[in-house]
């Protein structure tokens, strides 16, 4: 999948809200002021497959979503009766280092059994997910990941909030991807709503492409941070594995229409959601176009003249799991310097690079100017370099993953330090 541009970001989309079977175990609850998410085994059906031993948070399989407000605490305390050690990590969020959840890195695995608390404040809103690091493709691909959202301080004018997860399913035959746990999903509306639509790619290493028929979406954010709002063009969105999308979608269609979101792949169209609409209009009219979302903070330029660069061979990375702080950081440089990364990749497949505790600008191949939104997962196509600038002011260990597209072969990763 090629790396995310205005005009291709979009690429289409797929939905179902159809939820897997829950576990039969206690769910939720709290604990000295820390919200409980179990992880835990149990044995569930996947779309078109038998029965198959699925690992989840909460009793469910397609992850508990997560809400919180922009500026308050987060207090987890995830308790593994999985029979092996794990460990979270909030994709996307800018937490502090010892709450990134890397293995041996930044906190100790948490054996079979035992309990690991995350305290922190979220510093962005936006769309964002959780999952295990270290040795995740195994993990993730059973079933343990779920959505992380950060609500706006401030209400965004949207008639509803519909969040769809992607999921893919290597244990089973096929590897089936669902969303929100169904194969389908439908969603009734109404003629003058708006929806916002948050939409996370949390498959393990399968990149998507979406397409919403018959309506015009606009992107307001891209990987949990406000964009300059655009359109999709032709209704596409692409989302790599681990990217994030949130598009506001009116709803301009008359009572008793149809219209669906379709999944794009290997030559072929399958419906993923279908709007189905009914009722009274929401509004006599559609509501003016929206103005961007409000901004998290990240800075609106990045000096580039005296930035510290380095280059980054993924296929110089280790296989995972690695004992990873054995070896040294690929770079260390000091807070509040602008970075600027050349991400080879000399391989013959695409890879998906996540860039753990920062925000990156993707750059322009011919200047220093950058595409104008902001990412943490990006997709370094077969043979090519892409560069990239961030501003490490997040001090800490941070991790530099990167996974095959569409292959099996093991997530690899490399470590730098912010002093």
């Amino acid at each position: 999948m090629p790396a995310m541009s205005r005009r291709h970001v979009l690429a289409g989309l797929a939905i179902s809200w159809f939820q897997l079977p829950a576990f039969a175990q206690p769910q939720g609850g709290s604990q000295d002021g820390f919200r409980i998410l179990r992880a835990y085994q149990n044995t569930t059906t996947l779309p078109g497959s038998r029965a198959n031993a699925v690992w989840g948070f909460e009793g469910t399989a397609a992850g508990t979503p997560l809400r919180i407000k922009r500026g308050e605490e987060l207090r987890i305390r995830l308790i593994n009766d999985l029979p092996e050690p794990t460990a979270l990590h909030w994709h996307g969020v800018r937490a502090p280092n010892a709450m990134d959840g890397v293995p041996d890195l930044t906190q100790p695995a948490i054996a079979p059994g035992k309990s690991f608390d995350y305290r922190f404040h979220p510093p962005d809103a936006g769309t964002f997910w959780y999952r295990p690091a270290g040795n995740a493709a195994a993990q993730i691909g059973r079933g343990l990941r779920g959505a992380l959202i950060v609500e706006e301080s401030a209400p965004v004018a949207v008639d509803r909030d519909v969040l769809l997860v992607f999921e893919d399913w290597p244990l089973a035959p096929a590897a089936p991807l669902t969303v929100n746990g169904a194969p389908e999903v439908p969603l009734a509306v109404r003629t003058n709503e708006r929806l916002r639509l948050r939409l996370i790619n949390a498959t393990v290493a399968r990149g998507l492409v979406l397409r919403i028929e018959r309506h015009t979406p606009r992107v307001m954010a891209i990987d949990g941070q406000p964009a300059e709002p655009f359109l999709a063009r032709d209704g596409r969105i692409a989302l790599a594995p681990g990217n994030r999308a949130d598009v506001f979608l009116d709803m301009l269609l008359d009572r008793g229409e149809r219209a669906t979101i379709l999944l794009e792949e290997a030559g072929a169209q399958r419906v993923i959601a279908r709007f189905d609409y009914g009722g009274e209009p929401a509004r006599a009219t559609p509501l003016a176009e929206a103005p961007p979302l409000p901004p998290n903070g990240l800075p609106e330029r990045l000096d580039l003249r005296g930035a510290s660069r380095h280059d980054v061979q993924l296929d110089a990375l280790v296989a995972l799991p690695a004992p990873l702080q054995e070896r040294a950081p690929v770079f260390s440089v000091r807070r509040g310097r602008v970075v600027v990364l050349a991400l080879g990749n000399r391989t013959e497949f695409n890879q998906t690079v996540h860039l753990h505790g920062h925000h990156m600008r993707l750059l322009d191949r011919l200047d220093d100017g950058w595409k104008p939104y902001w990412l943490d997962t990006l997709t370094i196509p077969a043979r090519q370099t892409d560069r990239v600038a961030f501003l490490a002011d997040n001090p800490g260990k941070w991790l530099i993953e990167a996974q095959a597209l569409n292959d099996k072969r093991p997530r690899a990763a490399a470590w730098f330090a912010v002093t």
